[in-house]
């Protein structure tokens, strides 16, 4: 069983939220005093403060959306009211799911694996979105057991995200590998319950830990399965 992570591992995150949020500055850098890079650091740094607390429960996934945008506003001593904050933010989004896009590598990874492998999704996203990634990328069907921290009330780095994904999939973590591009979040706690990790760095990080097999492109997976395959 192999279970790869979504976001920045399968499709480009990073770069369709950059789109997306010069597309939302286009429109409203009026309000803001900064320059569209550090606007970008900004909503960066809300971002993160914010999907953390929905990670831990503390708000619902909708909730965050809108606590997100009312902070990037009260930047600029502007208060927005829950409907407000919520239309606003759904014009990030528009822009940010248009820009969805998969890495050219994956396409190529998925139908050469799923030749003799199952697939799996393990995310710390939302059940809803993450599915309608998969489904807007045409690659939902190479996956077999699909698990989000949205769903379950747990996420990574925390080791029984993994266990349940595991267990979903009535395999052993001896069984399964896991591919992701955190290599704190996905590879290190995957490994903790006996998982073969593999870190995909797609940036060259350089970062050296040992006994940890790492690959530059997902095209690089065929030269650790092909003896099996």
């Amino acid at each position: 069983m192999i279970f790869f992570d979504i976001d920045d591992t399968l499709l480009d995150h990073k770069s369709s939220e950059l789109l997306g949020v010069e597309s939302f500055y286009e429109e409203y850098k009026h309000y803001f005093k900064l320059e569209k890079e550090m606007f970008y650091k900004l909503w960066c740094q809300i971002s993160d403060k914010y999907f953390n607390s929905y990670l831990k429960r503390e708000m619902t996934f909708e909730q965050q959306r809108i606590e997100r945008m009312k902070s990037l506003f009260r930047y600029s001593n502007i208060k927005l009211g829950d409907e407000d904050a919520n239309i606003k933010f759904k014009k990030y989004l528009i822009n940010y799911e248009k820009n969805w896009k998969l890495y050219n590598d994956v396409v190529p990874c998925l139908k050469y694996l799923s030749r003799k492998y199952e697939l799996g999704i393990i995310s710390n996203g939302d059940l809803n979105q993450q599915l309608l990634k998969l489904e807007k990328m045409n690659i939902k069907q190479y996956f077999t057991n699909i698990l989000t921290a949205g769903e379950v009330g747990i996420s990574k780095p925390n080791i029984e995200l993994f266990n349940i994904a595991c267990n979903r999939a009535n395999r052993q973590p001896q069984e399964c590998c896991y591919i992701g591009d955190n290599l704190y979040t996905d590879i290190i706690p995957c490994e903790r319950i006996g998982m073969n990790g593999i870190w995909l760095n797609r940036r060259g990080e350089a970062i050296i830990v040992n006994n940890i097999k790492t690959i530059s492109n997902l095209n690089d997976l065929k030269s650790i399965f092909n003896k099996k395959i």
